[in-house]
């Protein structure tokens, strides 16, 4: 068997990605992961389709100057807006959060009602369910922007005792009470964060982390094209932003769920 010890290259439009590269980490232990959070741009969300088309493909090129042998996009904004074009300009395994999150609320669902919570570019763009479609054409989809909740995570209020969080996320996902939702994909990197909160709301829906579903999508194109790190290489991460990095590593641990000991480096693209 052949194996590629070059590095994974993750990225976001800010810190929302790190539960990307924590479930990457966790799921292949042996790979070495570049990731680059482009926080002089933040947020995506509420940009132009041809704006974040150019934001990603300065963020795929910054991170094949480090030699990745794969991307993944951990931005439902991203993903959802630019990877099909991103796919035609570069010849490398680009791996998405919307396809694999979708596949997995299919297999999931009991009733075939399914919701989805994002930005307002991922929900405008009406990406999952188009995907979700695919998989199931009887599948009923119901989908809520939620503006609000990246600026509140990234404020470190994600604890079950923060009234302010807790009464935003009611007021948005009271909305699929009355639809009846057995499954809910977390349409953002940044939601995984609240999903204690939001589980405590929607008793009984299943809850779809992104981030985590696109993993086993990534492994089977790291196996497929011979490009998985060899058993003895040693896995680690190396952190660009493109703006305040003092930031960064200040605010990334509540995504990693640990302190980043790791140095971050502060690069103009």
């Amino acid at each position: 068997m052949k194996y590629d010890d070059r590095p994974i290259g993750i990225f976001d439009s800010g810190l929302g990605g790190l539960t990307s590269v924590k479930a990457v980490a966790e799921a292949l232990p042996n790979e070495k992961i570049v990731y680059f959070g482009d926080t002089a741009r933040v947020p995506y969300g509420d940009r132009s389709k041809e704006t974040i088309i150019e934001y990603v493909k300065d963020d795929i090129e910054f991170l094949l100057s480090h030699n990745v042998k794969a991307i993944v996009i951990a931005c439902n904004t991203a993903d959802s807006l630019a990877r099909p074009e991103m796919e035609q300009i570069f010849r490398i395994p680009i791996v998405g959060v919307v396809g694999p999150a979708a596949k997995k609320a299919v297999q999931l669902t009991k009733n075939g009602k399914i919701g989805v919570i994002g930005t307002n570019a991922t929900i405008q763009s009406n990406a999952y369910s188009k995907v979700i479609h695919e998989y199931d054409a009887s599948a009923e989809v119901f989908s809520v922007a939620c503006p609000l909740l990246v600026p509140l995570v990234e404020e470190g209020r994600i604890s079950k005792d923060d009234k302010v969080t807790r009464r935003v996320l009611k007021e948005y996902l009271l909305q699929f009470t009355e639809k009846g939702i057995d499954t809910l994909v977390l349409g953002c990197t940044h939601y995984p964060l609240l999903s204690g909160i939001i589980a405590e709301i929607l008793p009984g829906v299943k809850l779809i982390n992104s981030g985590e579903a696109a993993v086993e999508s990534l492994r089977r194109k790291l196996n497929e094209n011979d490009l998985s790190a060899s058993p003895e290489n040693r896995g680690c991460v190396k952190y660009y932003v493109s703006d305040n990095a003092a930031s960064f590593a200040r605010h990334g641990g509540i995504f990693m769920g640990h302190e980043l000991t790791e140095s971050v480096t502060e690069v103009n693209i």
